[in-house]
């Protein structure tokens, strides 16, 4: 979860009104599975029949390819995410002078919620979010590295098959201290303009085929992010009443959820379809 530190970045901040839908979609795979560089990719369809390509590359975060990906993924994250940590600020302006994240934030709060400039707000807002997505490695210090260094990353992207535009994304991780094949999306995201579409249904599904000892997915969103929360409960996930907690979190302020197999087939059909 990006609040809890810089290298962390987002878990499922905004992916924007999805519709949940019963995919028909044919789908071939090709791994280039080896031991330093495993990457696939996926074809299949959105829900109104227009191909599109699934791509994935198994990495740590600090690889050249998951920083170039991140960096790629930042246009697609600004328009998802920027809206919905505004709508954040507009319900909790309170955070503003009392959580450090915000900090930059209260020279725009000094004179009142009623004299906001929101329109500078979300040109702050940006700016951070930013710096969760192009980094440079480089200026890393060695405990965070070596805090991260042993995760194995994913990165998946979905294109659209004849412009190859990215639409979205989601990335997902596996750590030492998790339990054997559960796995913390930690940002995820569908472009605005290609929502609608089932794009983040099958970006979320594609993580069955990409891990098919897969036990649990967990993540936490914004408490008012109200679209996100409706298409994962559609999806079969459910509240997280016991969550990891890598990180210390306002709990009045995030929602964590939690997606087990054997609760819910939901995911697992979809990416059936995909194979």
């Amino acid at each position: 979860m990006f609040y809890a530190h810089r290298i962390t970045f987002f878990v499922c901040l905004g992916m924007g009104i999805l519709t949940i839908y019963s995919l028909e979609s044919k789908k071939t795979m090709s791994n280039q599975n080896n031991a330093q560089h495993p990457a696939g990719h996926f074809s299949a369809h959105d829900k109104h029949g227009k191909p599109v390509i699934i791509e994935w590359q198994q990495t740590t975060m600090f690889a050249p390819a998951f920083v170039t990906a991140m960096t790629n993924a930042w246009d697609v994250a600004r328009e998802a995410y920027t809206d919905v940590e505004m709508q954040f600020l507009r319900a909790h302006p309170e955070v503003v002078g009392t959580d450090a994240y915000f900090k930059s934030f209260e020279p725009l709060f000094k004179d009142g919620l009623n004299a906001v400039n929101w329109s500078q707000v979300g040109e702050q807002t940006q700016k951070i979010l930013q710096s969760h997505f192009v980094f440079d490695v480089s200026k890393f210090n060695d405990d965070i590295i070596k805090t991260f260094a042993n995760d194995t990353c994913y990165f998946v992207s979905v294109k659209d098959s004849e412009t190859k535009k990215m639409c979205g994304f989601i990335t997902f991780i596996k750590r030492a201290n998790y339990a054997p094949g559960d796995v913390k999306v930690m940002a995820f995201a569908v472009e605005p303009s290609h929502q609608k579409r089932g794009l983040g249904k099958l970006l979320m599904s594609s993580i069955f085929n990409i891990m098919p000892d897969l036990k649990r997915i967990f993540l936490c969103t914004r408490v008012t992010n109200d679209n996100a929360l409706r298409a994962y409960m559609s999806w079969g996930f459910t509240k997280d009443l016991n969550p990891v907690m890598d990180h210390k979190f306002n709990l009045d302020h995030w929602t964590f959820l939690e997606y087990k197999p054997e609760q819910s087939d939901i995911l697992q059909k979809t990416a059936q379809l995909m194979q």
